[in-house]
């Protein structure tokens, strides 16, 4: 399994059926869990320290644990929820779990809880499992052992089996200013990238989507953190020296749910910032990506900094897809324009540039950004009002009568206005278009001549 894989995985401590019980069999759970660690001396690697700082918070809250307690008693039942943490937080290392390390753990198990050899041999399977052999979990979840766990166990499967499918990596890139981080944090559906009209890092952030919502977001930026804050997921590590950053969270919104990766390269300018052009250019030529997206800014169209990046663009893309992202699309809208004009203006510059048949896709990011906001908190006053002038802007002048008419989008219909609006700014059609290309399909032939 690849190291950043881990990332993709669901904390499935936030649904273990042992958050149920009272605290003092929590925290006994967790310190059985540290205690099978430290026997087999796996303690001490980085991600498992703080995968054990994270389940210590997630069961025990803010109680005091020893540091060492020679007795642990609990229900023999939730036994077999073990392998499964386990599993978890030594990274799904099959290396690590297949070694005879965790044959002593089993017989750590079955000795304190007095239990039989037919429950080592399940032990046994359920690390299997849990490394995600599907003869093995179609054992499991037949057994009479995991009475009570069946929908915890299948949420367990449905993530294991998520992580070992193939991601579909998507490349954004764009210079600056052109509202790529907004991007991002709206196809995301949470604020995990910095949005300032200036270039902000010389990092590659992988972005890697969970296959189900568990209330938090990782990172590994030089340090590992399994619930990381605001400030930390908006700001770089100095310590670390290398040119990437990882965060793990699920993806609110269409994309929810989908095995994707998102590489957000530094924005460019030809004429400064060289190190963030020549990193977001060796990933461009590293094809380690099935779509790339290419985001304008539409208050400037054709500047040289984007005829520069373009050609660099052409050069090295081959024939991966591409969808030109025309972004602050409801600074194109007013009484004395047509946007659309602007659009076919743009359209026929990029065909100049060599791209044949280029899709474009005019959004507002941040109109799509305030309305997934506002489904998970409250806004401020100054956002909600911002949202309101949103609504009023697109609707005089919808983006969804341009993705029917020019694209063929399927028409998509709204509940309310706050809907309305993640429609008419062109970021739902947007979505469609990315998860219509995840299932396989096509993109009007964006392949460059």
């Amino acid at each position: 399994m690849n190291q950043k894989d881990i990332f993709a995985s669901v904390q499935i401590i936030a649904f273990n059926p042992i958050l149920k019980e009272t605290i003092d069999i929590r925290t006994q759970y967790f310190m059985y869990l540290r205690k099978l660690i430290r026997i087999v001396r796996w303690d001490k690697r980085k991600y498992t320290k703080a995968q054990i700082a994270f389940y210590k918070n997630a069961l025990c809250d803010k109680q005091k644990v020893p540091a060492y307690k020679k007795d642990i008693f609990f229900d023999p039942h939730f036994c077999c929820l073990l392998p499964h943490d386990l599993t978890l937080m030594l990274g799904f290392d099959s290396k690590v779990v297949k070694s005879g390390k965790v044959k002593t753990m089993i017989t750590k198990i079955i000795s304190d809880f007095d239990l039989s050899s037919k429950d080592a041999a399940f032990f046994a399977l359920e690390f299997e499992a849990a490394l995600g052999s599907s003869s093995a979990w179609e054992d499991v979840l037949r057994s009479d052992l995991t009475r009570g766990f069946k929908h915890y166990l299948k949420l367990v499967q449905k993530n294991i089996n998520f992580i070992k499918s193939q991601p579909y990596n998507i490349l954004i890139t764009a210079t600056m200013s052109a509202g790529k981080s907004t991007l991002i944090n709206s196809l995301v559906g949470k604020n995990i990238s910095l949005m300032q009209n200036m270039a902000c890092t010389s990092k590659i952030h992988t972005i890697i989507s969970k296959p189900i919502e568990d209330g938090v977001s990782s990172e590994y930026d030089h340090d590992i953190s399994l619930n990381a804050s605001k400030e930390e997921l908006l700001s770089d590590n100095k310590d670390n020296k290398s040119c990437e950053i990882t965060v793990g969270t699920f993806f609110n919104g269409e994309l929810g749910g989908k095995r994707i990766i998102l590489f957000d390269s530094p924005g460019v300018n030809s004429s400064e910032n060289i190190e963030h052009t020549e990193i977001s250019q060796r990933m461009i030529e590293s094809r380690r990506y099935h779509l790339m997206v290419y985001v304008l800014n539409s208050t400037q169209l054709g500047t040289t900094d984007d005829e520069h990046h373009l050609e660099i663009v052409r050069q090295r893309l081959g024939r991966t897809k591409i969808i030109f992202v025309m972004n602050k699309a409801d600074q194109l809208i007013s009484e004395d324009d047509n946007f659309l004009d602007t659009i076919e203006s743009q359209r026929k510059f990029l065909i100049s540039k060599g791209f044949k048949n280029p899709q474009i896709c005019p959004i507002s990011s941040r109109a799509a950004y305030l309305v997934k906001k506002s489904k998970m908190e409250k806004l401020s006053r100054i956002e909600q009002r911002e949202m309101e002038n949103f609504m009023d802007k697109f609707e005089r002048e919808r983006l969804s009568d341009y993705y029917e008419d020019n694209l063929g989008c399927p028409h998509i219909s709204a509940n309310n206005e706050v809907d309305a609006l993640f429609i008419n700014c062109g970021f739902a059609y947007f979505e469609k278009i990315i998860a219509n290309l995840y299932n396989g399909g096509n993109t009007n032939d964006t392949s460059i001549c």
